[in-house]
């Protein structure tokens, strides 16, 4: 006889040993812990290399020795000499602590300020939101790395103007997805209830509005810090960056462009630094993404 819809089938594994399995089934097995493990490690992996590294591979980034200049790489010099004798790798490893530190910095201010100004326009809406979103709108239009060499180059260029033009430069994207998820969360019937008891505009963005924002506002904040270390490096090679002999990646590469044909090694290893940095970066907040947000494509 058939089994009816009440009829409960036991598993294959009850039948033959009396019990259900204890462990789950493999497609499940794990739970959430792999899901965020290995874009978050891989997140941190640039950031370990480049704090512990100059711990291990201890030459001195800046120090100059003419006798041993333009030497190819080898197993004293994995990364051979530039043009003054300092050791490349040590200056892969120095450099990639500050682009990777100014990016953070810039990352951190520029999602502060656009994540401000997007919750804001979002809350008042009305002519407020309009002028902050029109202000996004023109922000936007400029294209960015001009923009950025313009008020880099104005600004005197070094840190501080690589800081300063990034930072007011850079906000926009972060404004315009906090104003739409604020807009998306303030529809939810869950905010109403509050709004409805009496919380007020502050206690609803800071309890409500922003934790439910968070996942898109946290990716795009990754997305933009791989932008920023690749900016940050086109700024030192247009050369109102970072200034020499400060190691950093993009001005290493200005600094190697005249030895392209006699040693390559002096453009291929910063270049290769900032493109596994945002590559590793960029698929980690892929990762993040699908991890976050799993109904994404």
């Amino acid at each position: 006889m058939a089994p009816s819809a009440d009829t409960v089938v036991a598993p294959a594994s009850v039948e033959a040993h009396g019990r259900a399995p204890l462990r789950p089934p493999p497609a499940r097995r794990g739970g959430v812990v792999p899901r965020w493990l290995l874009p978050a490690l891989a997140l941190l992996l640039p950031a370990w290399v480049v704090l512990v590294g100059p711990l291990v591979w201890t030459p001195d980034p800046v120090r100059q020795n003419v006798t041993a200049r333009l030497q190819a790489p080898s197993p004293a010099r994995p990364l051979g000499t530039d043009q003054f004798g300092r050791d490349v790798l040590a200056r892969v490893l120095y450099g990639g602590r500050l682009s990777l530190g100014i990016a953070l910095v810039v990352t951190l201010v520029t999602a502060a300020a656009g994540v401000t100004v997007g919750s804001a326009a979002a809350a008042f809406g009305g002519p407020i939101d309009a002028a902050l979103m029109r202000l996004v709108d023109v922000l936007l239009a400029f294209p960015f790395l001009l923009a950025a060499l313009a008020v880099a180059g104005l600004s005197g260029g070094g840190f501080h103007g690589v800081v300063l033009a990034l930072g007011l430069l850079g906000w926009g994207s972060y404004a315009r997805v906090a104003r739409a998820e604020s807009l998306r969360v303030r529809a939810l019937p869950f905010v109403e209830a509050a709004r409805s008891l009496g919380a007020g505009e502050l206690r609803l963005v800071l309890r409500h509005v922003l934790p439910s924002a968070a996942p898109a506002l946290i990716v795009l904040a990754i997305i933009r810090f791989a932008q920023t270390i690749l900016a940050i490096a086109g700024l030192s090679f247009l050369g109102v960056g970072v200034q020499p002999p400060t190691p950093e990646w993009g001005a290493m590469l200005n600094e190697g462009l005249p030895f392209l044909e006699r040693a390559p090694h002096l453009l291929l290893a910063p270049g290769l630094a900032v493109t596994i940095a945002c590559l590793v970066v960029s698929l980690a907040g892929d990762a993040l993404r699908q991890v976050l947000d799993p109904t994404a494509g």
